[in-house]
């Protein structure tokens, strides 16, 4: 909607330009809509409600729910237990008949409420370490600085985005944007082969026992990369590649960790040893902000210095407190005990904390952690042990830390907060900054969650949710069944990943041309840069290049490139979109993807 809006200003400020939109507003636009942008359909709503509609419909003799979840779920917290309610969204509706909007809207408010709270503690994290990442540390904030080169020249006479005018721009526009055209027109004569290098993922088997590599070039990952900082680009791909020959050893040799049971292998270890690593960044990243922490709380407990300064410290503080006793209280709510809620919120805030840093520092959004990791399951199950917890604490937590509550491993709001305080100045205006955050998230989730309703309601939940809610409870019956217990073995690769981590940290902070990031460690083998590790090379080797044989100038001067693939693919997206509601509404193209 963003990219939209740039040419429709552009060319309502040709011809009705007292109705432009200004700078201001199009960034505004651009943030709200960050905002919400991982709440619609697959992202969390089509989650949530079917975690929560799920129990007591699903439940077979063979899947045991029965009887080790339904006498624990916290049903006050779970939509109205009634054919009308439960049975109807599974099946759709019948003939006539409405949705039953009535026996949602509790349920709906109680996990607003909470979410709310922990959207409130991201503002409250955010705003304490902003400056920090700001002035000292220099992050540069690539998702941010886009779209404020994107809007720059639109207050102008000429009311048009100035990049609009650089012919490097229409270039790149040009190359991903003709050719994905061109599959545009395949849709209508059959015959024709499609150019699927910007649409589908290319996998090389590689002799085993190292599975395989994907390649896929995504035109917003290159755009949006172009921004990081070289040594985190080459780290990130680095040490892709050598988790890739990692795990081949670990298969090779038959290597694992762990009680007869609740063994770690290939894959789980290294998701482990990148644990310890995603931890030691959280605790390196709070070392770094020390002083600035230090002159905050000097700030919040004298009154000392700058008055709008001492009044946002304390709002943040105050903020924090409460919010996280909220989010806490949430979880004992849902049935767990507060020491058990405790653990679990912290291991969620440490993960989320990390990853919202990083996506400042680098621009690659898709730098998500291991599920297990991102809410602080793991911390409890694979290194605390989970056999000292009872059947209903164990519901409750998984509960708590499942993809119903605050997301799935597509994080919600926290990765845009930063952003956004960079591109409008929370200093200046704090209170309407943080309003457009406070506004967009609660309006975009009940708008989300009434698309999903709608759409379960009126084709049937079982004919496209199926998937979204057997996770979570085939996991708590598992659990239940085979508890964890505190295990050294696990504790060890975790702390070989937190040493190395903080090694690579001494390194760099020693020797100037050590360019190795710790970050790349804890992402060694997630999602993200398992699939656009050849993306993010691409971005490295030619900044690489553009930078030794350049410098700076060449640099700059190849930003306008990149960003036009970016709008390009976005602009061809749209228009395959509306391709397909005219003439394929019912089929359709897959034409953006993971």
């Amino acid at each position: 909607p963003f990219v939209i809006w740039l040419f429709l200003n552009a060319a309502i400020g040709r011809l009705l330009p007292r109705f432009v939109l200004t700078r201001g507003e199009l960034l505004t636009i651009f943030s709200m809509l960050w905002v919400v942008g991982a709440l619609p359909q697959w992202g969390w709503s089509d989650y949530w409600i079917a975690i929560v509609a799920a129990p007591s419909y699903m439940a077979t003799p063979e899947n045991q729910w029965a009887d080790l979840l339904l006498p624990y779920l916290p049903w006050h917290a779970l939509p109205e237990l009634t054919p009308r309610v439960i049975d109807n969204f599974w099946m759709g509706l019948p003939k006539g008949s409405s949705v039953p909007w009535d026996g949602w809207i509790g349920v709906t408010i109680q996990w607003l409420v909470a979410s709310m709270a922990m959207l409130v503690f991201g503002i409250c994290i955010v705003v304490l370490f902003q400056r920090q990442w700001v002035d000292a540390e220099k992050l540069s904030f690539p998702l941010a600085v886009m779209p404020l080169d994107l809007t720059e020249g639109v207050d102008g006479e000429r009311k048009v985005p100035n990049l609009f005018y650089s012919w490097l721009f229409w270039v790149g526009f040009a190359v991903i944007f003709l050719p994905l055209l061109y599959n545009v027109g395949t849709y209508f004569f059959l015959g024709l082969p499609q150019f699927i290098l910007y649409i589908d993922r290319m996998t090389l088997i590689l002799p085993e026992p190292f599975g395989s590599l994907t390649f896929r070039v995504l035109p917003l990952v290159l755009a949006v990369t172009y921004l990081c900082p070289l040594d985190i680009l080459g780290s990130l791909v680095l040490f892709f590649l050598l988790s890739v020959v990692k795990l081949g050893a670990l298969n090779t040799i038959g290597f694992e960790v762990g009680e007869s049971g609740q063994q770690l292998r290939g894959a789980e270890i290294l998701s482990m040893e990148s644990y310890g690593a995603l931890i030691f960044v959280a605790v390196w990243s709070v070392w770094l902000a020390r002083r600035h922490l230090k002159d905050i709380w000097k700030q919040v407990s004298t009154g000392e210095g700058d008055s709008a300064d001492v009044r946002l410290y304390r709002m943040a503080i105050a903020g924090l407190v409460l919010s996280a006793a909220a989010v806490v209280a949430w979880g004992v709510f849902l049935g767990a005990n507060v020491l058990v809620a405790a653990v679990a919120f912290s291991g969620m805030a440490i993960s989320f904390f990390v990853v919202v840093k990083l996506i400042a520092a680098t621009g690659f959004p898709y730098l998500m952690p291991n599920w297990a990791h991102a809410k602080g399951e793991s911390l409890i199950t694979d290194l605390i042990g989970s056999s000292q917890l009872s059947q209903q604490q164990v519901v409750a937590f998984k509960m708590f830390t499942g993809n119903a509550f605050f997301g799935n491993i597509r994080l919600p709001a926290w990765p845009a907060l930063p952003h956004h305080f960079k591109i409008f100045s929370l200093r200046e205006n704090p209170r309407r900054v943080v309003a457009v955050v406070l506004v967009a998230f609660p309006v975009g989730f009940v708008v989300a969650v009434w698309a999903s309703l709608q759409t379960a309601y009126e084709h049937g939940g079982t004919t496209h949710l199926m998937l979204a809610f057997r996770m979570i409870y085939d996991q708590t019956t598992h659990l239940i069944q085979n508890p964890r217990v505190f295990d050294p073995g696990k504790w060890a690769i975790w702390l070989l990943g937190f040493f190395e981590a903080a090694g690579l940290a001494i390194l760099r902070s020693r020797y100037y041309w050590f360019s190795l990031h710790p970050m790349a460690l804890a992402f060694q083998n997630t999602q993200g840069t398992n699939i656009y590790w050849f993306s993010l090379f691409l971005v490295w080797f030619v900044k690489l290049i553009l930078l030794r044989y350049g410098g700076i100038q060449a640099y700059r001067a190849g930003k306008p490139l990149f960003y036009g693939m970016g709008i390009g693919y976005v602009v061809a997206v749209i228009v395959s979109g509306v391709v397909d509601v005219i003439w394929f509404p019912v089929e359709g193209h897959r034409v953006h993807d993971w």
